[in-house]
C-alpha cells in the first residue's frame, strides 16, 4: 500500500530541495503538508514562491498550516485565510491564529477587528478568552464595545480578561463600565477593574478610585443583598450621579429585589444613557422587575424608551401590559409636544 509513497525523510536527509518542491503538488494532502513543513524555513526565494502557493491549497488543513506558518513570518495578505481558520479551523488552530495576530502588535485594521469578533462569538471558551487577550494585545479600539458587553458575562474568567484588555486598550469609553466592574461579585475582577482604570488614567477614572465617598458606595455594593438594595435606594433618592455605573451593573444582579432598586434608581436619576440597559430588563423572568423597567423608561423621556414600552404592551403578564399602556400614551404625548413641526 505504501510502496509508491515518497520517502520524505530521505529527501530531507539528502537535502534534495528540488524533490521536496515537486511534492508540493503531490495528490495526497499529508504529503504536500510534510513537504511544506520541510521547506518552510528555506531562505531560498524561489522555494518561498513555491510554498506560498499552498496558501490556496485545496485541502483546508494544508491551507491552515500554511497560513499559520506564514503568519509567524509576518507575511502580508493572509487576513482572509486567518478568518477562514477562525470560522472552520480546529480549536488549536484558532488559538494559534489569534496568537499570531496578537504578536503583530497594535493595529487599527478593521478587518482584523472583524476576525476577533468572530472568535469572540466562538462556542469554545478558550477561543473566546484568547480573542479577548488578542483585542488587548493589539489595542483594538473597535473591540471596546464588545469587551464592555463581556464585563457582564456569566464566566468570571471572561469578565476578568475583558477588564484587563480594556485597560490595555485605554479608551475612555470603557471608564464607566469599568467603574461598574468595581462591584463585580468576584474579587479578582474587581481588582483588575481598578488596575484597568489606573491604566486609562483619565481624570474621571482616577477620581473614581480616589474619591472616598464613592469608594464607600463601591464597598457597600460588594456586600449583602440588603446593603446593596439600600445603597441603590440612596443613590436614586439622593441623585448621586457618580453612582450611575454601579446602578447599571446592579441591573444584572442575581437578586430580583436588587434589580428592582437598580431600575428605580435609573428612573429617579433620569439617566438616558441607561435606556438600552433598562429595555433589557423587559425580558426579566420576574414581572415586577419588568413593571419597574416600564416605569423607569417612562421617566427617561427618550424616543428609545417609547420603543421599549411598546414592546411591553405585548408582555405575557396583564399587570405589565396595563402599566405599559398607561406609560406609552403618557410618554408619547409628552414627546409629541416637543417634536419639531411637520414640514407638510
Amino acid at each position: 500500500m505504501g510502496l509508491f509513497r515518497p520517502n520524505i525523510d530521505t529527501l530531507i536527509e539528502s537535502g534534495d530541495t528540488s524533490g521536496l518542491v515537486k511534492l508540493l503538488t503531490y495528490r495526497k494532502a499529508d504529503v504536500r503538508l510534510q513537504a511544506f513543513l520541510a521547506l518552510a524555513k528555506s531562505p531560498d526565494e524561489r522555494v518561498l514562491v513555491e510554498i506560498k502557493k499552498l496558501l490556496n491549497d485545496k485541502d483546508p488543513k494544508v491551507r491552515a498550516i500554511a497560513t499559520l506558518k506564514f503568519g509567524e513570518l509576518g507575511e502580508p495578505g493572509i487576513v482572509e485565510n486567518l478568518q477562514n481558520i477562525i470560522v472552520s479551523g480546529s480549536q488549536r488552530d484558532k488559538i494559534e491564529a489569534l496568537r499570531i495576530l496578537a504578536g503583530r502588535g497594535r493595529t487599527d485594521d478593521l478587518e482584523i477587528s472583524k476576525i476577533l469578533y468572530l472568535a469572540l462569538c466562538d462556542k469554545k471558551p478558550m477561543v473566546k478568552i484568547e480573542a479577548i487577550k488578542t483585542m488587548g494585545a493589539i489595542r483594538d479600539k473597535y473591540s471596546v464595545v464588545h469587551l464592555v458587553d463581556k464585563l457582564d458575562d456569566v464566566s468570571f474568567q471572561i469578565r476578568l480578561q475583558s477588564a484587563k484588555s480594556l485597560g490595555e486598550i485605554g479608551e475612555d469609553a470603557a471608564t464607566s463600565p469599568l467603574i461598574g466592574a468595581l462591584v463585580d461579585n468576584h474579587s479578582e475582577v474587581r481588582k483588575t477593574a481598578q488596575e484597568a482604570l489606573r491604566k486609562i488614567g483619565t481624570e474621571r477614572a482616577m477620581n473614581a478610585l480616589n474619591d472616598a465617598p464613592f469608594m464607600l458606595l463601591v464597598k457597600r455594593m460588594t456586600e449583602g443583598e440588603f446593603t446593596r438594595r439600600e445603597t441603590l435606594r440612596q443613590i436614586g433618592q439622593l441623585k448621586i450621579k457618580e453612582g450611575v455605573p454601579l446602578v447599571k451593573k446592579a441591573c444584572f444582579d442575581e437578586y430580583k429585589n436588587v434589580r428592582i432598586e437598580a431600575v428605580r434608581a435609573i428612573g429617579l436619576l433620569r439617566e438616558k444613557s441607561a435606556v438600552e440597559m433598562t429595555k433589557k430588563l423587559l425580558d426579566d423572568p420576574y414581572f415586577d422587575v419588568r413593571i419597574e423597567a416600564v416605569k423607569a423608561l417612562e421617566k427617561l423621556f427618550d424616543p428609545g424608551s417609547l420603543a421599549g414600552i411598546e414592546k411591553a404592551l405585548h408582555d405575557k403578564n396583564h399587570n405589565v401590559r396595563d402599566d405599559a399602556k398607561a406609560a406609552y400614551y403618557s410618554l408619547k404625548s409628552r414627546l409629541d409636544k416637543v417634536a419639531p413641526p411637520s414640514k407638510d
